[in-house]
């Protein structure tokens, strides 16, 4: 048996979501599995902080004194890329030892699982990556409620992440460079109106690139991107392209992947190739 969570992208929402605002999420064609059997963890698994830790939550959860297992878990997600790893490990995990253990984990036990796990790698999650990892597809999510939306507009679609480079900030780190300049606050405000916008639009079956455009101009105001990423992003528009980071951003070195929609994805695609640019196609929403 065998436990798989897909990974995800932002496609509206960063940083305005920890402010009460709808963010709007889609599952990625990517993610991480886990299986379980009968044997003990590598050595490499019991020196992982994040990994022990969800071992004695579901210890304590299910009321087992030792976990005793072997974990075989694969991932085609990058990490802290800003692709909800984090999330997708913990749910591959839990579901995996619940299995393991015969014990009933529903989606809203999980959820809630997985954001307790993520507050401990993360510092304080708005929760926005737990839920489209665990209840997946296309969904609009504000302060622990989830919205499910028709994924009609990106059907058949295929949008790009480009690497941009690892970020060497923490999700947590960037929230709070993010909270302590208060000059942000209007431009989070725009944000969540860019959100709404989306939102309403794919309820209708429509999806409007340029709002990704408009995204990353307000990413860039409140200061969380680096210049040799937004240089990056410029050359990607002049392209025709639409395009945003996706996830908290970084500003030492790469500030994760940004995600990007063309019309004319073949032209688009060689363009990528001809800068050297690392980068894979995928689908968004119902992935599964």
């Amino acid at each position: 048996m065998s436990s798989f969570y897909s990974g995800k992208v932002i496609l509206s929402g960063e940083h305005s979501v920890v402010y009460g605002y709808q963010a709007v999420l889609a599952s990625l064609d990517l993610g991480i599995s886990c299986i379980a059997k009968e044997g003990s963890l590598s050595h490499e698994q019991k020196s992982d902080l994040y990994l022990q830790h969800i071992l004695e939550m579901f210890s304590k959860l299910a009321q087992i004194k030792e976990i005793q297992l072997a974990l075989k878990i694969k991932s085609n997600l990058p990490q802290k890329s800003g692709l909800g790893s984090s999330a997708a490990f913990a749910a591959a995990v839990f579901s995996e030892l619940a299995d393991f253990y015969n014990y009933s984990l529903n989606q809203d036990r999980l959820y809630k699982l997985v954001l307790e796990a993520e507050n401990f790698i993360h510092g304080r999650s708005s929760g926005a990556d737990p839920a489209i990892v665990v209840y997946g597809g296309l969904i609009a999510f504000s302060q622990g409620k989830v919205e499910h939306l028709p994924d009609l507009a990106l059907a058949k679609k295929s949008f790009f992440l480009i690497d941009s480079g690892i970020a060497d900030e923490s999700t947590g780190e960037m929230v709070a460079k993010v909270a302590a300049n208060k000059s942000s606050r209007p431009f989070i405000d725009e944000i969540g109106g860019i959100s709404q916008k989306m939102i309403v639009d794919l309820k209708n079956s429509f999806f409007n690139p340029q709002l990704l455009n408009e995204n990353q101009a307000l990413l860039e105001e409140i200061g969380i991107i680096a210049d040799s990423v937004k240089d990056t992003i410029r050359q990607l528009q002049k392209l025709g392209a639409f395009c945003k980071i996706t996830g908290a951003g970084g500003l030492k070195s790469g500030s994760g992947f940004i995600l990007a929609f063309h019309q004319n994805e073949a032209n688009f695609e060689q363009n990528l190739k001809n800068m050297g640019l690392s980068f894979f196609k995928t689908q968004l929403g119902n992935t599964k």
